[in-house]
């Protein structure tokens, strides 16, 4: 399957590779075992790393945490979600068949259940089969080992496919690796008698436009920054008389188009998308998406609009007969001097939060500022290009990728179901990637999956990155088989137009036939 490691063995990155300290075995093992877990009790953990006791480790398999037959469940609605370790701690002695030295030096033993029964590659390829004769649509598979990158299916797995929102996981790569899961980004504002208040974008695409929320949406708050700004400004104004003064939207930061030629009208007028702008409130929607999905048609102005009002009544309440006026945007730099700023939550949480979602504004975003870290052009092509050479810089083949676009939203992006299984595994092998692990949407739980999967043994356990086009659907992630080994996925479908949920039920199967699977003959 993967051209730059030996047969059956975890690839040997030469990049940032060093032995796994306990404490992100611990944040790994949190995000992929407890996320599931203790969803009842909070949502899953962030890419924060968060210290558990081992002891927790040692719940049984596919332990039922509630459901809705019990008394805790009754008459609620809420996901059940059921705890199936994919990952063992601490490690148990790995001697057996299904282990090497390989694996031992590379560390995964700690990460993965290395014990599990490796399934029979005769026998799982009889039961996917199978369950693809069941299948109305055209459907590509392939299935490979968490713990030694052996490929166990292949069926398609080097056709050239549209991956859809399948992509972010790419660009979710390039922008961990060219800024790290810590970098903030920072909003803006200053004043120029002459020229009136810029507010400057600078890759914050969660802006709230009230006060900071503390949280990933909105942790920035553009009133927050007008009060800063005020006290900055103020003692250049005066009360009187009545007087306009301009507020300008800086968005030079990211170079056009703006928008990407092969996006369709449907995707921007239905809110999947709007123009790539340096920052954008809360995700592309007018308020917090949790409570209004209603999205923006232009987030620079948007932004600019709320705070010039911002300002306006802050002058008022001051005495001062003041109108702040939104007045377009600069696509110039204007070089005024900041007078104040506000700063976001870390990339790492803002990642989660995007991928979860699948949101393709924010992830645009993140693709930009990668190129920006890498001296490239902050647009569609310098940022693509980033993204291409951060993965030959980790090790990952190019060769049968093309992307156009950050998010996946094009029909014209390419790549290949065994080049996301490569991806997967140097995700696996790179602490600094890990992250993203934390940011795969679980079944009948959170994100694209939530309604997805929602039954025993799959709700909690299958986790997941989707895509969804018109002219291809995709999943791919990993699941824990019947025999409890770790194996990643990937499902690409076509020739469903628009019966998504057509094509979501066939993937699903397909999934379910490799979850259920007691392929390993013991």
């Amino acid at each position: 399957m993967i051209a730059t490691k030996p047969s059956g063995r975890r690839a040997n990155h030469t990049r940032n590779q060093r032995r796994w300290p306990n404490a992100w075995v611990l944040g790994v093992l949190l995000g992929l075992i407890v996320g599931g877990g203790t969803a009842w009790l909070y949502p899953p953990p962030s890419v924060d790393m968060i210290k558990v006791q081992s002891a927790e480790w040692y719940d049984s398999m596919r332990q039922l945490v509630f459901s809705t037959d019990t008394d805790t469940g009754a008459g609620n609605h809420e996901p059940s979600v059921y705890a199936q370790a994919p990952i063992q701690f601490p490690p148990e002695p790995h001697n057996d068949a299904h282990t090497d030295d390989a694996l031992a030096a590379d560390d995964v033993a700690e990460l993965v259940n290395v014990n599990a029964a490796l399934p029979d590659d005769d026998k799982l390829a009889t039961v996917l089969d199978d369950a693809m004769d069941e299948t109305e649509y055209k459907n590509r598979m392939v299935v490979a080992d968490v713990a030694t990158g052996k490929t166990l299916y292949d069926n398609g797995g080097d056709d050239p496919i549209v991956p859809a929102s399948t992509l972010k996981l790419f660009t979710a790569v390039s922008a961990l690796d060219q800024l790290g899961a810590d970098h903030r980004f920072t909003t803006s504002a200053g004043y120029d008698p002459a020229l009136g208040v810029v507010l400057t974008g600078g890759g914050d695409g969660l802006l709230s436009t009230g006060a900071g929320t503390g949280e990933t949406v909105g942790y920035a708050g553009l009133s927050d920054l007008a009060q800063k700004t005020w006290d900055e400004i103020s003692n250049q104004l005066t009360a009187d008389p009545q007087q306009t003064i301009d507020v300008w939207a800086d968005v030079s930061r990211y170079d056009e188009p703006w928008v990407h030629p092969t996006w369709n009208d449907g995707l921007m007028t239905s809110g999947w998308v709007s123009p790539i702008y340096p920052l954008n409130t809360y995700g592309g929607f007018y308020s917090d998406p949790s409570y209004d999905n209603t999205a923006v048609e232009d987030g620079a102005s948007y932004a600019g609009g709320a705070f010039a009002q911002r300002l306006t009544d802050l002058a008022a309440a001051e005495g001062f007969d003041i109108e702040f006026r939104y007045s377009g945007q600069l696509d110039q730099p204007s070089d005024i001097e900041t007078a104040a700023e506000v700063r976001s939550a870390p990339l790492g949480q803002q990642l989660e939060f995007a991928m979860k979602q699948s949101n393709n504004m924010l992830l645009e975003m993140f693709g930009r500022e990668a190129a920006i870290a890498a001296d490239n052009t902050p647009n569609f092509e310098g940022s693509t290009n980033t993204t291409m050479d951060t993965l030959e810089g980790l090790g990952i083949s190019t060769e049968s990728l093309e992307f156009v676009d950050n998010s996946g939203l094009s029909p014209n992006n390419h790549a290949t179901l065994n080049s996301i299984m490569q991806l997967y595994e140097v995700i696996l092998a790179q602490e600094h990637l890990r992250p993203i692990l934390h940011s795969l949407t679980i079944a009948g739980y959170d994100g694209t999956m939530q309604q997805r999967m929602d039954q025993a043994p799959y709700s909690g356990i299958v986790r997941s990155k989707t895509g969804t086009l018109e002219v291809a659907n995709s999943n791919v992630g990993l699941t824990v088989t019947d025999d409890g080994r770790t194996l990643w996925f990937g499902v690409n479908t076509t020739g469903a137009g628009q019966d998504y949920a057509g094509a979501r039920d066939e993937q699903d199967g397909l999934i379910e036939a490799l979850t259920d699977c007691n392929c390993s003959g013991k």
